[in-house]
């Protein structure tokens, strides 16, 4: 397990379409493992590992690189900044949190975020107190209408565990995989041709995974993401436990897999002794659930990384779950080839779609 990455990418900042601090992070780990790198137009960065067969197979593995978080919407004549919200940010998540504003310059200017609420209790407004007391005063410290604003928590690992803790681990241990993945396949012969892509805008509407399905047009797509473990549900109704394995996920509100598809991804993993657990989700989408719809359909599965904590200021993930993942992509990556990808997409008396 490599923790200082992964606590590099936690401690990034980035929410929708202001992701450069992670971007910069996977092509720095990666530049020199893959024999491309492209992007999409919302800035998806993707890396390309090529192969000597002739019509491969085109494979992509996505992890989202934006987080949930905040926009400045307004600052107020007595210095407070007034915020929208980007994504799901938990509710219990904006009540006295230490935030960060990133400034144009790249300043990190920190602050405490609180909340006004109705009178049955709902949230009205989210504010940052930057210990000031003048909108000069705070334009003095390089802050604007539309700057960036995170939790500003920096990642650890919990004392005798294999817990790391961090913000943002949707979607930076998706992130984290790809990177991983591609290191450990950069000297390794696979029959697929394989794209790693980090993918912008993904927690305001699954963007970049369309776009970067589009642009890459590969025939199957993999999101790595996550999923919330309930931490105080233990038994065998939680098949999100953190430490347990990592998620084939059957079913989600925007994807019902291929089931041939999910049936070789199952057997690749009990043939490689890969823990893992099956879920499927009432609600929640990934970027594969956009992708799978990318012209007249790509095969798509989310593989998914239990955490737990989601969408606020800090989340627990386990090492050997990541571990776990990383095996995974790269036993699929070695496995998946032209001919099974054909039986995948064969039908009705052995009619397939091409």
């Amino acid at each position: 397990m490599n923790n200082s990455l992964l606590m590099r990418l936690s401690n990034a900042d980035a929410v929708a379409s202001k992701e450069n601090e992670v971007r910069d992070i996977l092509w720095e780990e990666c530049h020199e493992k893959c024999d491309e790198i492209d992007f999409d137009h919302l800035g998806s960065i993707i890396f390309n590992k090529k192969t000597n067969q002739k019509d491969p197979l085109k494979i992509m593995f996505t992890g989202h690189m934006d987080e949930v978080g905040f926009l400045v919407r307004h600052i107020s004549d007595i210095g407070f900044l007034y915020l929208i919200k980007l994504g799901g940010v938990t509710d219990k998540s904006l009540e006295m949190q230490k935030v960060r504003v990133t400034t144009k310059s790249g300043r990190k200017v920190k602050g405490l975020m609180n909340v006004t609420k109705s009178d049955n209790g709902s949230i009205k407004e989210i504010y940052v107190d930057l210990g000031v007391s003048t909108k000069e005063e705070v334009e003095s410290l390089g802050i604007e209408i539309g700057n960036m604003v995170t939790f500003d928590t920096e990642s650890c690992q919990l004392d005798k565990t294999s817990i790391i803790a961090g913000k943002a681990m949707d979607d930076r241990t998706g992130c984290y995989v790809i990177a991983e993945s591609l290191k450990t396949l950069s000297n390794e012969e696979c029959e697929a041709e394989l794209f790693f892509a980090g993918t912008s805008s993904e927690e305001v509407g699954v963007r970049g995974g369309k776009t970067a399905t589009y642009h890459v047009n590969p025939d199957i797509v993999f999101a790595i993401d996550v999923a919330n473990n309930p931490e105080l549900v233990r038994n065998y109704t939680n098949h999100r436990d953190i430490g347990k394995g990592v998620m084939i996920v059957h079913y989600d509100k925007t994807l019902a897999p291929n089931e041939k598809l999910l049936a070789f991804v199952k057997q690749v993993a009990k043939e490689n002794n890969i823990p893992f657990q099956m879920d499927m989700f009432s609600g929640g989408g990934t970027d594969a659930g956009n992708a799978h719809l990318t012209g007249d359909g790509k095969l798509a599965l989310v593989i998914g990384i239990p955490l737990r904590y989601c969408h606020g200021c800090m989340s627990y993930v386990h090492q050997d779950d990541l571990d776990n993942a990383v095996k995974l992509v790269v036993a699929l990556s070695k496995s998946l080839n032209k001919e099974k990808y054909k039986e995948f997409v064969t039908f009705i008396g052995g009619k397939k779609n091409d």
